[in-house]
């Protein structure tokens, strides 16, 4: 058997919201700024696997919690002790007519472990609302007050709490459905274990599985945010002459563009959310004319000259290619790797790059600076739809927001390498891929540091 948890309040405090975070769904009933926007009531259930844990079950909002108050206490259901009440009203004229809709709350009381009472703290403790919570401690079941819209400072808070525990409800939860923190799930799981110890070890299991489940998602996130900038580093297009002209330019813009959509599209279907969730402003993107510094000592020992120990010095090098670099061609891929102490296939993967020295054509690549754009706005991306609530109706806008000195100094040299590997901008490289694990690793040691981004 799942533990039933049913979720009421006033008309527009965030109760479907709050069931789609808790899915991790958009698509969970009606979510609106309109009064009473759930008419119906509708369950759901989480899962581990097949097993039902939790089942949850949404409710239309308290409308008249003032003039339902007044009926119980009237001549006709004052006698009644008790959850004695809700029966004899359900079955009366009144539900089906001006409390309609509190009936539909009160009929699914008596099937309920554990009442979710939700708050849109924004407001104050209102009679009305005291009436909701007088009615619903009438049916005799545990209430979790969870006060909605938590992330923003409320000069409520301080009423609500101490409404609350004028009522004996000390176990109040701190949520937010729109900024969504997993350590307020948490503890929401964490209440419903002490009021059903029964159902201990099967709370404990769905709490470690959501949590191994934000990890899964960063890790994958942080594997498509690395896949990004490797493709990115390695994108080159061969230009007809430098400058480069104006349509060359927008065809090699147009790659990098295309990458980072792609990028945020699967990160938005990772986290379950949908394109119009995000706004990206169009990339700010400067090209640099590729060069490779044939002489750098990191570029040699790629090549499998060992500068300390081989006679072929920066100089020897140089003076050997000057010899041939007049006849230059692409077949002559074979000589320079001989020349450089490289096996012919390395000298065959670097011909363009030496053709490029030599017979001046160009390539345009992206600079360090669009790189560390593109970086920080991927990064800002994950962070922020790690935390987004699934029933946030504004679209995010894209936009780096934290220090990039550190976290670009650290993957620079990746995207170096990068550079040197224009096959890689056609590829998917594997996950073990050490370029790829290397930024991967910058990337989520980063994003340690942030709050609320640690699981």
């Amino acid at each position: 058997m799942s533990i039933s948890l049913l979720v009421v309040g006033h008309a527009n405090t965030g109760k479907t919201s709050l069931i789609r975070t808790l899915l991790r769904k958009q698509d969970f009933g009606d979510v609106s700024d309109r009064a009473g926007t759930t008419r119906h009531v509708e369950s759901v259930k989480i899962k581990i696997g097949k097993q039902t844990v939790i089942t949850l079950t949404d409710t239309p909002g308290f409308e008249d919690s003032i003039g339902l108050w007044q009926i119980r206490h009237s001549d006709a259901f004052r006698s009644y002790q008790g959850s004695d009440w809700l029966q004899p009203f359900c079955e009366s004229h009144f539900a089906q007519d001006e409390f309609e809709q509190e009936a539909k709350i009160l009929k699914q009381l008596s099937q309920a472990d554990i009442i979710l009472y939700v708050i849109d703290i924004r407001q104050a403790p209102l009679g009305k609302y005291l009436d909701e919570l007088a009615l619903l401690a009438s049916a005799n079941k545990p209430i979790i007050p969870i006060l909605n819209f938590s992330a923003s400072p409320s000069a409520h808070l301080e009423a609500w709490r101490k409404v609350l525990a004028e009522r004996h409800l000390h176990a109040v939860i701190k949520y937010d459905t729109v900024a969504f923190y997993f350590e307020d799930e948490k503890r929401l799981y964490q209440s419903i274990q002490s009021l059903m110890p029964e159902d201990y070890d099967a709370i404990k299991h769905l709490i470690q599985n959501r949590e191994e489940a934000a990890q899964l998602r960063r890790s994958m996130a942080c594997n498509l945010l690395s896949d990004l900038l490797l493709k990115a580093a390695s994108t080159r297009l061969e230009c007809s002459s430098y400058p480069p002209k104006s349509e060359e330019m927008r065809v090699f813009e147009d790659k990098i563009r295309a990458l980072e959509q792609g990028y945020t599209s699967q990160l938005l279907r990772l986290y379950e959310f949908q394109q119009e969730d995000l706004i990206a402003s169009p990339l700010d993107i400067q090209n640099a004319r590729w060069e490779q510094d044939l002489f750098d000592a990191d570029t040699l020992k790629e090549w499998g000259v060992e500068t300390g120990t081989s006679a072929l010095t920066g100089a020897a090098i140089g003076a050997g290619i000057d010899v041939m670099s007049a006849g230059l061609t692409l077949g002559t891929a074979t000589t320079i790797g001989a020349i450089l102490g490289a096996t012919w296939k390395t000298g065959q993967h670097y011909k363009d790059t030496l053709k490029s020295k030599f017979t001046k054509q160009h390539f345009l690549c992206l600079d360090q600076a669009t790189l560390t754009l593109l970086c920080l706005r991927g990064v800002n991306a994950i962070e922020h739809f790690h935390q987004r609530g699934h029933a946030s109706q504004q679209a995010y806008q894209l936009s780096p927001s934290f220090p990039s000195n550190d976290l670009m100094d650290r993957i620079k040299p990746y995207c170096k390498q990068a550079r040197q590997h224009p096959e890689w901008s056609q590829q998917d490289l594997p996950d073990d891929h050490p370029s790829k694990l290397g930024i991967k690793k910058q990337l989520e040691e980063t994003l340690d540091s942030l709050p609320n981004v640690k699981s």
